[in-house]
């Protein structure tokens, strides 16, 4: 059985949209990188890749390092149950790659936070910082 073709209008209006959504995604890490450093935090790697995940912010404050994930949704509610168990073990992944890359014997705590922004009237969207949102399995 054939697919239906997508016309160009639709094809149009859903890479717009993949556009715009990527552009909120690194505006809201912009965001969670500034409140990080309002909150005494260096950050010191933004995007940080490896096989099997993704980091959005590395963040260090004295002897702790932070793994930072950002999202972003109509409603906090939302973005956190898209931090699902699978995601988490992306973001342990590179975790694991990124201390075993980045080797520092003054690091002695690490985190796993969670920073969500959602929807509101006005330029700044409502944002909610969650320490220790989840642990290392």
């Amino acid at each position: 059985m054939m697919k239906p073709v997508q016309s160009d209008k639709a094809r149009r209006r859903k890479d717009l949209h993949r556009a715009e959504s990527y552009e909120r995604g690194l505006r809201c890490e912009r965001w969670a990188g500034w409140l990080m450093r309002a909150k005494g935090f260096d950050i010191c790697k933004r995007r940080y890749k490896a096989k099997g995940g993704e980091i959005d912010l590395v963040c260090r404050q004295g002897d702790l390092l932070v793994f930072l994930e950002v999202k972003f949704r109509d409603r906090a509610e939302d973005a956190l149950y898209s931090i699902t168990a699978r995601n988490q073990s992306r973001i342990v992944a590179a975790a694991t790659d990124y201390i075993a890359h980045n080797e520092d014997e003054t690091i002695s705590t690490y985190r796993f936070d969670v920073i969500v922004f959602a929807n509101r009237q006005g330029l700044v969207p409502f944002w909610q910082h969650i320490e220790s949102a989840f642990e290392a399995c």
